[in-house]
This record gives C-alpha cells, structure tokens and sequence, in this order.
C-alpha cells in the first residue's frame, strides 16, 4: 500500500519541480529614480549688480581775492592816452594808467573787476629786455600787447584771470600794453602795428 501510494505522489512532486525549473526567470523590476526637487535641481540666482557711476569732481571756482590796499591805485600811476595806428592806418586811441616805478607794475592790474574797452595799462621799462607777466591775483582776462623800443608790436598774448603762468613773446620789449581780453583783435592789433605811448613816455 506504501508502494502504490508512493510512486505516484513523487512524480506528481517531480512534475511540478521541472515546471518550476523550465519557467523563465521573471525580469527584475526597474529601480525609478524621482527627479530631484526645483529647489536644489535649481542654482540660486546670481547676486544682483550694480554700476557704481563715480560723481563728476566739483568745480572749483577762482574768486577775486580782496584788495589788501584798495587805495594804492588813487596814488601809483601816471594817466594819459595812447593810441595804436594799424597797417590801414587807422589809430585806436586809449585811455591809459602809465605804471613805472617798480611798485607801480608789481601791482598793475591786480583786483580790478572790470576795464573798458578804450581803457589800459601802459607799462614802461627803463631798459628793452624780455619780458615775462602773470596773472596773479589779476581778477579780468587781458590781452598782452609786447611793444619794442621802436615802438612797434612785437606779440599779443590773451591771458585768462588768476593764473600763475608766466606768458611772453619772442624779442626785447620797451613797453607792455594790457587792453581788456579780445580789445586788441577787434581792433586789427597785432605784430607790426604801430605804438603811440603817452606824452612824455
């Protein structure tokens, strides 16, 4: 009775081994990964910038400085007129304060706020020499007219108000003639003209 029971029940159990054993192995399940947040997939966003625009530099602005002795002009120089007579032989005359003493031209036009257009300065030296000028503590821009000793224009400089710079022309001068800024081109002044110097000059 063991024997007969026996056989059919181990091939029933072998049966189902070699079913087993013939299936095909199951493919694995595929492993999906989550994507990761927007927060850290994301780089930060850059750091705003800003463009710095350095300001412009203040201008400086030159003021006249006070007259020291405001009486000196009553006191320093001669007056009379002088003219210039151009190569068209016009003559352009001018009402002139004469500096020639050594105090005189240190100072000569220095604090002035304004001169006329048919005013000026005329400088006279004891000697021909080159000479230089500055426009210390000179407060109106002024033409330099270089004069020789015989009496002819030698070079005209602009010079503009409160400035240090020494400014001269070429050749020896007698005279040095100072016109407002802008006097002598509007009237035809320039190297060659002719130079009439106050009476007694």
């Amino acid at each position: 009775m063991r024997a007969r029971f026996f056989l059919p029940a181990l091939l029933t159990v072998m049966a189902l081994f070699g079913v087993a054993c013939s299936r095909a192995p199951e493919e694995p399940t595929p492993i999906v990964k989550e994507p990761r947040s927007a927060a850290t997939a994301t780089a930060p966003p850059p750091a705003p910038t800003t463009t710095v625009i350095p300001e412009a530099a203040p201008v400086v602005q030159k003021t006249c400085p006070a007259d020291p002795t405001p009486g000196a002009n009553a006191t320093l120089y001669g007056h009379g007129t002088a003219s210039f007579i151009t190569p068209d032989d016009k003559s352009h005359v001018f009402k002139v304060e004469i500096a020639k003493t050594e105090a005189a031209q240190e100072r000569g036009l220095m604090y002035r706020k304004e001169l006329a257009e048919d005013a000026g300065m005329v400088f006279e030296f004891p000697a021909v020499h080159h000479a230089t000028f500055w426009m210390h503590n000179t407060c109106i821009p002024l033409d330099m007219v270089f004069v020789s000793e015989d009496k002819l224009v030698i070079g005209v400089v602009t010079a503009p108000p409160l400035n240090d710079e020494g400014r001269s022309v070429p050749g020896l001068s007698k005279y040095v003639v100072e016109l407002a800024a802008g006097v002598a081109q509007k009237n035809g002044i320039a190297i060659g003209t002719r130079f009439v110097p106050p009476a007694g000059s």
